[in-house]
């Protein structure tokens, strides 16, 4: 290992070194001699690194080497239950039925195809609608009880 000649320049040099093996191979080209004067003086060796120099250097890096976001704002995301909790709410209040009528009635007249004797094929709408109010106060009965 090589030691830098400048010995205020040591640290700055040395956390630059580190930064850049913390970062990996980068598409963009590292500055060797730049505005400051005391850069202007390294010498083509990597200089000795310290453990203060690469935590300083690393974040200095990443901030650098991190993408600049377009202006584009962030969605709004509610806080995780904040919408189930506003979905019951509203369910509660409503008392419309919450299974489509048109997909629960064809199940029913699929189910008793195979369970009912074949001179049983018709069904009167109120008698659909009592077995899909009695099916969905079944179900939400077992949700409240497993808590879901």
């Amino acid at each position: 290992r090589a030691r830098d000649r400048n010995p205020t320049n040591a640290t700055a040099s040395s956390s630059a070194a580190a930064a850049a093996a913390a970062a990996g191979p980068s598409a963009t080209p590292t500055r060797r001699g730049g505005s400051q004067g005391g850069e202007a003086q390294q010498s083509a060796t990597p200089p000795a690194t310290t453990t203060a120099g690469r935590k300083k250097g690393g974040t200095k890096r990443t901030k650098q080497a991190m993408p600049k976001s377009s202006n584009k704002k962030k969605t709004f995301r509610y806080k995780p239950g904040t919408v189930a909790l506003r979905e019951i709410r509203h369910f509660q209040k409503t008392t419309k039925l919450l299974i489509p009528a048109a997909s629960f009635i064809r199940e029913v007249r699929s189910v008793t195809q195979i369970f009912a004797p074949p001179d049983v094929t018709r069904w009167t709408a109120e008698a659909l609608m009592a077995i899909q109010e009695a099916a969905e106060d079944f179900l939400v009965g077992l949700f409240s009880d497993a808590m879901l």
